[in-house]
């Protein structure tokens, strides 16, 4: 089961880029929109998953992962 707050947190992100992928579907066919949007929703929701479930490195172990 995923955590509450990365569903959140993805749709706060989509909603700051709802406006920039209106943008660009627009350059595209009129019947081809939605499908185009859509799936760039769900590419920006895969990436964004990857992303946000990624533990961050401690100090120590960012340190020690530069100096090997």
């Amino acid at each position: 089961m995923k955590p509450q707050h990365n569903e959140e947190e993805i749709e706060f992100i989509l909603n700051q880029l709802e406006s920039k992928i209106k943008k660009h579907v627009k350059e595209t066919v009129l019947d081809e929109r939605e499908d185009l949007s859509q799936e760039m929703k769900l590419k920006i929701i895969e990436k964004l998953d990857t992303l946000l479930d990624e533990a961050v490195p401690s100090f120590f172990e960012y340190t020690r992962k530069i100096c090997e």
